[in-house]
């Protein structure tokens, strides 16, 4: 008798399907059940395999033909995190609901970023053009590459890009998937990729241009991407799994998964089998449980060994303008002055200046010393 293992969360969110196993899958978000148009009656007249599924959310349960199988489950370790958008008119509302008195700093964040840089926000969903993929998954991978290189960890959805880029075009079109972008001045700053299963969006991957760090454009992301979400019908936030504090912030429901394991009733070997698999998943979870600690522990040290000294700009306060526009001009938009940009980005997050309004120039008579002049502060910089 074979076995077939089934990563449940990656069949629904990502291939945007439900296995063929179940007719149906019960939404406890709306207490209603989604119709499997795959469902194969066969495999279950026909029952003659052991199923391992595993990663399914306690809010989409599988229904199954429990006179043909048993079914043993086991709790994993690792959690869950979704934003439940019911009841809800608009991001604003949710954020009012979900952080209180905090929720001011969010707005604050969005509207200093939009007074700061000429903002505007896409989503494609349903419709995009080859030539824009490509540039938006290309830009995606850069952000990736320089995010990741900055954490000096390795990103996971880097090393199978290939497989994305390939993938998601078509998937966009037949609104399976999603891009969401913020532009500045039309240059992309955040790109998102998502995926679509019955009203409800996966966020799966994401990354934001890093000189723009001060504005927190991960809350910019999230709260943009939940306003597009109500006004098109979508129930939920999905952000699966991973302990990251911004996913507990912004989590309306963490919740757990379940691995499930399948075999029929009448069979003998079904039954050893099945008892065999249930025993090594429990093996396993309790491994995680015991050994992820001591991981993180030790990913964090290697992470803090690893860590190259950098030698860091000194910055001055930032003060009223009193400068006769002497000095050379340098434009921070090009190499080999780009190290400047992030410097800028972060005066006019403080000066609540506009970057149209902002040039660097260099004092001649003091080395390696710079000076951000926005319209009425100045900041000065030396290396």
């Amino acid at each position: 008798m074979k076995k077939e293992q089934i990563d449940y969360f990656f069949e629904l969110f990502e291939k945007g399907t439900i296995p063929k196993l179940f007719p149906k899958v019960y939404s406890s978000i709306n207490k209603d059940t989604i119709q499997n148009p795959d469902y194969d009656q066969n495999l279950i007249d026909k029952a003659d395999q052991v199923y391992s599924v595993f990663f399914i959310p306690d809010y989409l349960k599988p229904e199954l033909n429990n006179e043909k199988f048993t079914v043993k489950t086991v709790s994993q370790f690792f959690k869950g995190y979704a934003i439940f958008l019911q009841g809800f008119s608009s991001a604003d509302a949710y954020i009012k609901k979900r952080f209180r008195s905090n929720a001011k700093g969010i707005r604050r964040r969005i509207k200093r970023l939009e007074s700061c840089f000429s903002i505007t926000y896409k989503t494609y969903y349903g419709a995009i053009e080859e030539e824009m993929y490509t540039s938006l998954m290309d830009s995606l991978e850069k952000m990736l590459v320089k995010r990741f290189e900055q954490r000096n960890d390795v990103s996971q959805s880097l090393l199978r890009w290939d497989h994305y880029k390939n993938l998601y075009f078509s998937l966009i079109n037949e609104k399976r998937a999603s891009l969401f972008v913020v532009y500045e001045d039309g240059i992309p700053i955040v790109i998102s990729l998502n995926h679509h299963f019955s009203g409800k969006l996966f966020s799966a991957i994401s990354s934001y241009d890093i000189d723009y760090s001060k504005f927190s454009l991960g809350s910019v992301e999230i709260y943009k991407k939940l306003d597009w979400c109500i006004a098109n019908d979508h129930q939920s936030y999905e952000m699966g799994m991973g302990d990251l504090s911004y996913k507990r912030e912004w989590s309306n429901h963490i919740y757990n998964f379940e691995h499930q394991i399948i075999y029929p009733k009448k069979s003998f070997v079904g039954f050893v089998k099945g008892t065999i698999e249930y025993l090594k998943v429990q093996l396993k979870e309790f491994v995680y449980k015991t050994a992820y600690v001591r991981y993180k522990k030790y990913k964090a040290k290697r992470k803090e060994n690893n860590e190259q000294a950098v030698l860091e700009p000194k910055v001055f306060p930032i003060e009223e303008r009193r400068y006769d526009d002497s000095g050379t001009l340098v434009d921070y938009t090009i190499e080999p002055n780009t190290f400047l940009r992030k410097l800028v980005f972060d005066f006019l997050y403080t000066s609540i200046d506009h970057i149209a309004n902002v040039k660097v120039v260099e004092i001649s008579q003091e080395p390696k010393t710079y000076l951000i002049l926005g319209q009425s502060k100045m900041q000065k910089i030396t290396l």
